[in-house]
């Protein structure tokens, strides 16, 4: 090779490395964890053997092969789901993530989990059901191992069915650049359709985690399923440093195919954003467009056609499989209510795996997204519970996580709740607790109980 051919090699080389580096990374942290069933007082220390404990992929419920109670609860399986356990692994970062933010999201861990870092307490979370994410940027260290530590408690969690133990949710490491669009943060709607074209309002939280100011693009860019682009829009902030601004855009979008349950169309969202030319991160967020409507004589109206509902009430667990989320096992259950006839899910009756509302998307299945049982210990409530600030937190990571799914169509805050129906303890009052977080969040969608 000549020397002006190999230079122009290592500058295409240079150029898809910096390119590389500068995107999120995603790694889900499926394989090698090391589980206990049982309390381990010093399991958090980086230090702490655990060659000895079992080794187990994530998701996991520690309760599915038994043995079986004789003398336990039939409404929760008779399973042993009851108890503490701990897991640890080695967190696969090297020296290319130096300089990001770098992130932990859990899907969900049943109950209470506390999550250590290093040997310290990164964060803990008090909904079991619920998606929550950490920051562990500056527990970090670069060169030796990583180890990242989870305690979960279920011994003051309460259910009327088989809820499941442990991790049973996926685990995502996210290494983003200092600015980036906040997990969760956009929020994507069409409030203007007509026959010929519809409106997409984006609006998205963009994060600046340095400590200098800086001017960005973002660009929002429409894309087919088949990764066509169709329509871009762009938009310049100016974001101080340790701030986090909105970045916010329309893109009138031509002849849009409609979501619908005959008709599942969906659409990608990406949301780039560039720093003197530089892309600093990319995220790719699915919707659908579409309209829905109630009527005091007719019901649920979806894009001005009736649709009657025929759903059914899907707990989170998989029978005879346990708690631990399986794509193809949830698709399956869907395939089959599918063929009875059914056109609608509701989450019952607490925060669903993110992986269900994608299938319903594509499968054409009307979603209503529930959030809690009741206002006790089937939703981790304790004595102790701060419930504006649980309600806060709770929801708020509920309805920006699930927002833009086009199946959604009702938000419900609680299901069977006597304290709500006689206004019993403030009953009626955390009800509007509820009711104001959703709408703070998305105020695209009806909200009930």
């Amino acid at each position: 090779m000549c020397p002006k051919h190999f230079f122009v090699s290592f500058l295409i080389l240079l150029f898809i490395s910096q390119l590389t580096i500068s995107q999120r990374k995603v790694t889900e942290l499926d394989s090698g964890w090391k589980f206990f069933k049982g309390n381990q007082d010093r399991a958090y220390q980086t230090a702490f053997d655990d060659s000895a404990w079992k080794s187990v992929s994530v998701s996991h419920d520690w309760a599915i092969e038994g043995p079986f109670i004789k003398e336990g609860d039939g409404n929760t399986g008779k399973l042993p789901w009851k108890g503490e356990g701990w897991y640890r692994k080695k967190l696969p970062l090297s020296d290319q993530d130096k300089g990001k933010r770098i992130y932990l999201l859990f899907d969900g861990v049943i109950a209470f989990p506390k999550v250590f870092v290093n040997g310290k307490l990164a964060g803990s979370w008090d909904y079991g059901y619920n998606s929550f994410y950490l920051d562990i940027t500056e527990l970090i260290q670069y060169g030796p191992d990583n180890i990242l530590a989870v305690h979960a408690d279920t011994r003051n969690h309460d259910s009327r069915w088989y809820p499941g133990a442990g991790i049973y949710r996926k685990v995502q490491l996210i290494a983003v650049d200092p600015v980036h669009a906040e997990l969760w943060g956009t929020h994507i709607t069409t409030p203007v359709i007509k026959p010929h074209y519809a409106e997409v309002r984006m609006n998205s939280n963009i994060k600046n985690s340095s400590s200098e100011q800086k001017e960005i693009v973002v660009k929002h860019i429409i894309y087919s399923t088949d990764k066509r682009m169709l329509r871009e829009q762009r938009d310049t902030v100016l974001i101080p440093g340790n701030s986090v601004r909105i970045s916010e855009n329309t893109i009138t979008l031509p002849n849009p195919l409609l979501w619908d349950p005959e008709t599942p169309n969906l659409y990608l969202m990406g949301t780039e954003i560039y720093h003197n030319n530089k892309l600093l991160d990319v995220t790719n967020t699915t919707f659908g467009v579409r309209e829905i409507r109630f009527t005091a004589d007719h019901g649920l109206y979806v894009n001005n056609k009736r649709v009657q509902l025929k759903g059914v009430n899907l707990h989170h667990d998989l029978g005879a499989l346990g708690s631990a989320f399986n794509y193809r096992a949830m698709q399956r259950q869907l395939e089959i209510m599918k063929d009875m006839g059914c056109n609608a899910v509701r989450t019952s009756h607490n925060t669903p795996a993110p992986e269900l509302l994608d299938l319903c998307d594509e499968m054409g299945l009307l979603v209503i997204d529930e959030v809690f049982d009741k206002y006790d210990g089937k939703a981790d409530i304790t004595d102790t519970t701060d419930f504006e600030d649980f309600a806060q937190r709770n929801i708020k990571n509920f309805v920006t996580r699930d927002r833009n799914h086009p199946s959604i169509f009702l938000w419900s805050v609680g299901n069977e709740m006597g304290e709500v129906q006689w206004n019993i303890n403030n009953g009626f009052q955390k009800l509007q607790t509820m009711i104001n977080q959703v709408k703070l969040h998305d105020n695209s969608r009806p909200v009930t109980m």
